[in-house]
């Protein structure tokens, strides 16, 4: 069969030599699949590919490095769901057995048990992606269930702590600096329900030596967050609602992703970021076929793209995230802000979801008794 590095390598030398190769590529792989009649010509016009990602400049950038070079070399169309993980995850569950509601699905490791355990995500045949070898092994193992890879990591962020250069004297280095007096009224601190909420508890856990699965060690961390219940500003539920409540001064300190503390710095705002001594907590999207999809051969195609060292960079440009091929080449600019590539995130936490997902709805209860 064609190999898919044809198309590689031949974009960067002329675009109709990467054309024609990716149309025949297509070609070929539908000659040697029968999952869902695709043309053997290797022309997928008329076929449509449903891809759940989030919306805004992540969607933006998202369609910029994947989409539109792949409905160009493919002539298929790709239609973009915005939303969210626990939306689509709904969504999946009220449409198993039949048409799924997306083709492909962007998840975050908090959802990733349950969607495997609903049986709404397919067992990912790692062959049949090219560059899979590529991925770091870190970031693939993240959407590693029981023994079974499920999803291809595209995006990952460090979750650490962001503050107002102008209100912040000395940086904070560690977790438990967001519980400094110094910082009382000006605290954002976002509820369990929400990704960067969870990653802070952790983060808390893991500076004292504990880890979350660890009764002890979350009620410990409960202790600590009760010192924040009078001196908690603000209670983000979103990415966005942090971004505004550091921009309009409501919180001085607040956990939150690198790569969008960064956007906003780069913007000119006066928005510092700080990699927690004892480890930053990781932060992953990745993309998934769905379970009974009719467009399988031409999801892997598309996760072909989404898993290229060619696509990946523009993506991560637009973004401000690293991605996961460790053969991505990003500006000089990226490089010194982001830290990307083999054995980065060695030293990460990683939140074992699979474990504390049942425990959420309490852990929540607890959060809601301190912030009320």
């Amino acid at each position: 069969m064609t190999s898919r590095s044809t198309r590689r390598t031949a974009r960067p030398l002329t675009r109709t030599l990467a054309v024609t190769s990716a149309l025949a590529l297509t070609g070929t792989l539908a000659a040697c699949s029968a999952d869902d009649g695709g043309d053997a010509s290797g022309d997928q016009s008329g076929r449509t590919l449903k891809v759940a990602v989030y919306a805004g400049s992540w969607g933006d950038s998202f369609t910029e490095a994947f989409v539109k070079p792949f409905e160009e070399e493919t002539g298929a169309t790709v239609e973009l769901v915005p939303g969210g993980p626990a939306d689509w995850l709904t969504a999946l569950r009220s449409t198993k057995g039949g048409t799924p509601a997306y083709d492909v699905v962007a998840f975050t490791p908090n959802v990733i048990p349950s969607a495997v355990s609903a049986g709404v995500v397919a067992e990912l045949d790692t062959a049949r992606i090219e560059q899979f070898d590529q991925l770091n092994t870190v970031l693939a193992e993240q959407s590693n269930v029981g023994g079974t890879q499920y999803g291809v990591p595209l995006t990952v962020g460090s979750t650490g702590i962001a503050y107002r250069t102008d209100k912040v004297d000395e940086p904070p280095t560690d977790w438990s600096d967001l519980l400094d007096p110094a910082y009382c009224g000006h605290v954002a601190v976002s509820p369990l329900t929400f990704n960067t909420g969870v990653e802070f508890l952790a983060g808390l856990i893991n500076e004292a030596g504990g880890s979350i699965t660890n009764p002890d060690d979350v009620d410990a961390a409960f202790k600590q967050l009760e010192t924040l219940k009078d001196c908690a500003s603000t209670f983000p539920a979103d990415g966005t609602s942090v971004e505004t409540a550091l921009s309009n001064g409501d919180a001085w300190v607040a956990a939150h992703w690198d790569g969008r503390a960064f956007v906003q710095q780069n913007a000119g705002e006066p928005i510092g970021f700080a990699y927690p001594a004892s480890g930053s907590v990781g932060a992953l999207t990745s993309l998934f076929v769905t379970e009974g999809t009719e467009q399988e051969e031409l999801a892997y195609t598309f996760l072909d793209y989404v898993a290229s060292s060619e696509y990946q960079p523009v993506f991560s440009e637009g973004t401000w995230y690293a991605a996961s091929n460790d053969q991505n080449e990003y500006p000089a600019q990226f490089d010194g802000q982001i830290t990307s590539g083999p054995n980065a995130y060695d030293s990460f936490v990683w939140v074992d979801y699979e474990t504390i997902t049942p425990q959420l709805p309490d852990l929540q209860a607890r959060w809601q008794e301190i912030f009320g």
